[in-house]
């Protein structure tokens, strides 16, 4: 089964019903998304829980990471020292970039794990030479 990363904007959109883009997360999710092993950072997780406790509550918050965190489907990488350096060095070498430096941590994780593919709605992804799905 391929890999899939994840990034928080895929976890926002499948989440919040009134997202922009949920519709096309969830389409996904059912004609393609199951295919994959899915793969997201600790990281990535951690701003998806702070996003819904912020905009839906920590009840929201809560039925969210207890669902990822105890699936047993989904891959979680920890972003180590090394996987920050390697961002760092990402963050810092792409001045012609609006890159934030957790998206580096992310661009950091899949090229560690050989990662192509992203679920995401994020297009620094693409201007990082990643495949977003799904291309819309």
């Amino acid at each position: 089964m391929q890999r899939l990363f994840v990034d928080t904007a895929a976890w926002i959109g499948l989440e919040v019903t009134n997202d922009e883009h949920h519709l096309a997360a969830n389409t996904f999710l059912q004609d393609a998304g199951r295919t994959f092993q899915w793969v997201t950072s600790n990281w990535i997780l951690w701003e998806a829980v702070t996003w819904l406790r912020r905009r839906a509550g920590h009840a929201a918050a809560v039925r969210f990471g207890e669902r990822l965190l105890v699936s047993g489907k989904l891959e979680i990488i920890t972003i180590t020292p090394r996987l920050e350096m390697s961002a760092w060095e990402i963050f810092r070498s792409h001045q012609d970039k609006d890159f934030g430096y957790l998206d580096c941590t992310s661009f950091a994780a899949m090229n560690h794990l050989g990662l192509k593919t992203v679920f995401t709605f994020d297009d620094h992804f693409r201007q990082a030479g990643f495949r977003r799905v799904p291309q819309y």
